[in-house]
C-alpha cells in the first residue's frame, strides 16, 4: 500500500476506537489548507504565520482562579494589516465541542489579543519551559506583538543562566489590540457559530490535484459521519459529494 494512502486508512479505522482522538492526529492536514480557506471565508488576506496550541492564560477566564496555567486555542491566524485575529478550532467529531471550551474562547473574543499577549508574557516570566514559550514570543514578535531584548537568546541557550529574569522581565507588549473572531471547523456546521464544515473544507483542498489533497479531500467527506456509527469491516470509500 502507498505510505500515503496507509496513513489516511489507518486514520478511517482508527477514528472509531474509543480513545483515539483524530483530531490530534490529522491537524497537521488541516494545517496545509488553513490559510486559504480562512481568506477565502472571510475575505481577510492573512500571515504566513499559522500559531498552533495558542495559550491563554487561565486568570484571564477565571480571574477567581489565579494561575500562571493556560488554555489552548488549536490556531491562531494573523490578518496581514493586523485588524483581526482568527482563533480556529477544530472538531473531528462535533460531539467532542464542550461548553467550557466554548466559554474561554468568547471570552476571549471579549478581551481582545492585547490581553492574551499580556497573559502570554506572564506565563513566561513563571514557566519552566523558558526556551518554547521564546519560540512562541519570537514568532508573536515577527509579528509585531511583543518587543524582545535583543540578547534574550544568549540568556536562554543552550541552557537558562543568570540573568535571563531580567530580560524577561524587559519584554514588552506593543499596542495592537485587534479584535478576535472565532471560527470551528467541524463536520458539520452549528447554528448560531461560525463555522467551516467538511463539506465545505472538502471542497476548497478538493481543487489541488496533488496526492495529499486528493486523498485528504476524500477523507473529510467519510470523517463527516460520527466516529464508531458503522460496523466494523463497513466500507470507508468515500462517495461523491456535490456542494
Amino acid at each position: 500500500m502507498d505510505p500515503l494512502d496507509a496513513v489516511f486508512h489507518h486514520l478511517d479505522l482508527w477514528r472509531h476506537l474509543p480513545a483515539y482522538q483524530l483530531e490530534r492526529r490529522a491537524d497537521i492536514f488541516f494545517s496545509v489548507y488553513l490559510k486559504g480557506i480562512v481568506e477565502e471565508v472571510t475575505g481577510t488576506p492573512l500571515e504566513d504565520e499559522i500559531i498552533p496550541e495558542l495559550p491563554i492564560k487561565r486568570a484571564l477566564i477565571w480571574p477567581e482562579h489565579p494561575s500562571e496555567k493556560s488554555v489552548k486555542v488549536d490556531y491562531a491566524l494573523f490578518a496581514k494589516d493586523r485588524s483581526r485575529v482568527f482563533f480556529v478550532e477544530l472538531k473531528t467529531d462535533s460531539g467532542s465541542r464542550r461548553d467550557t471550551q466554548d466559554h474561554y474562547l468568547l471570552t476571549a473574543k471579549r478581551l481582545g489579543f492585547r490581553a492574551i499577549v499580556e497573559g502570554i508574557r506572564s506565563i513566561m516570566q513563571s514557566t519552566t519551559a523558558q526556551q518554547k514559550y521564546h519560540h512562541l514570543a519570537a514568532a508573536l514578535a515577527r509579528l509585531g506583538f511583543l518587543s524582545l531584548p535583543t540578547d534574550i537568546a544568549q540568556y536562554l541557550y543552550p541552557a537558562p543562566r543568570t540573568g535571563l529574569t531580567q530580560r524577561l522581565v524587559a519584554i514588552s507588549v506593543g499596542p495592537a489590540d485587534p479584535p478576535i473572531d472565532v471560527i470551528y471547523i467541524q463536520p458539520e456546521a452549528t447554528e448560531g457559530d461560525r463555522c467551516i464544515d467538511f463539506a465545505r473544507f472538502a471542497a476548497y483542498v478538493g481543487r489541488f490535484s496533488d496526492p495529499l489533497s486528493r486523498s485528504f479531500s476524500q477523507r473529510l467527506l467519510v470523517w463527516r459521519s460520527a466516529a464508531g456509527s458503522s460496523a466494523p469491516g463497513a466500507s470507508n470509500a468515500a462517495t461523491s459529494h456535490s456542494i
